[in-house]
């Protein structure tokens, strides 16, 4: 079902911007800005288009990403709604939202597969799961007794030497909740595997009846492939962050790639150059501070967090040419 449509008026779309003027455009609920990314289906005469909204360029105007199924001429809307598919978002949806933010309009990063964007989206998701924590719990039926296999309980959710046991609940269901102490289990290796799947969950004191149950809380590392499919919640708060993130990323890479271009001989082409570092350092930050200000909230929040994971590491991309754009924002510098 769509949840909002146009209920009067006629929107123009303009196709050198990808925008849509709503002005005298009534809608059977206002847009807003929890739109973006969400698909929008429109009418022109006999021909129906689809996007994803990329922006609100002002409150009457919204612009679409240039991924999607959009007209290449000017067009009057006679039918319009946004759908909403429970936030889905494709891989293809981060590739193009990364492309859209950072306008490498040279081509300088890659798009395919293993390429610069990818490499930067997976860095993204890698930073962002140290800021933001996954958990999963699942409930399981005791069996009578003290061990359960983990790779039964969370399959490929468990990662060795990266997941850990946050918290268990036994038995469930209890208000207040009854959560054991951590001396209360253990987790035992068995040395017949190295990969982790021979993990036990071990509990020391308590023995689990058939007839109970107990939830177990783990942190997870997120995943984001290409080709499958996501380990993580696929809602536009997750997307955004994880995209402005790795446009970020790209950005500090192409301000380094354009200062490694400049050729101090040909001043027009330094000078040239020299604009296009500044402009894309200056994106790179500004993106930045626009994760810090959602993920951490104020300013204060997470200025330590943030620093190393920008301003006390590199930023590795190794660009389709074979060169690998190493970026260092100065500590102090945000």
């Amino acid at each position: 079902m769509p949840s909002k449509y146009l209920v009067s008026g006629s929107p123009l779309y303009t196709t050198s911007n990808r925008t849509i003027a709503l002005s005298g455009a009534t809608m059977s609920t206002a847009l807003d800005i929890n739109d973006e990314v969400r698909q929008l289906f429109f009418r022109s005469g006999t021909s129906l288009w689809n996007g994803r909204i990329e922006k609100f360029v002002d409150a009457n105007t919204l612009r679409l990403l240039a991924s999607g199924n959009i007209p290449t001429t000017d067009v009057t809307i006679a039918e319009m709604f946004v759908m909403d598919f429970g936030e889905l978002h494709t891989y293809n949806d981060y590739i193009a939202r990364v492309s859209s933010m950072i306008q490498d309009a040279m081509g300088k990063l890659t798009t395919t597969s293993g390429g610069d964007l990818d490499k930067a989206i997976a860095q993204a998701v890698e930073t962002y799961s140290a800021h933001v924590p996954f958990y999963v719990s699942k409930k399981v039926t005791g069996t009578g007794s003290q061990n359960y296999l983990l790779s039964t309980i969370f399959g490929s959710l468990w990662l060795k030497e990266f997941s850990f046991i946050s918290s268990i609940e036994f038995p469930s269901g209890s208000n207040p909740e009854e959560m054991l102490d951590a001396n209360d289990y253990s987790i035992y290796d068995d040395g017949t595997a190295q990969d982790g799947t021979n993990l036990i969950l071990r509990f020391k004191n308590e023995t689990p009846l058939t007839t109970q149950s107990f939830v177990v809380k783990i942190l997870v590392d997120r995943s984001l492939p290409r080709g499958g499919t996501q380990n993580f919640p696929d809602t536009n708060y997750n997307f955004m962050n994880i995209t402005t993130l790795a446009a970020s990323l790209c950005c500090a890479a192409l301000a380094a790639s354009f200062a490694q271009s400049i050729d101090k001989s040909i001043s027009v082409d330094a000078v040239a150059m020299s604009e296009k570092t500044r402009k894309y350092m200056e994106l790179a930050k500004m993106y930045l501070a626009q994760y810090k200000a959602v993920v951490f909230g104020s300013d204060g929040e997470g200025e330590k967090d943030i620093m190393a994971a920008t301003g006390e590491k590199h930023y590795e991309i190794t660009t389709s040419a074979g060169t690998p754009y190493v970026f260092h924002i100065p500590p102090g510098s945000m």
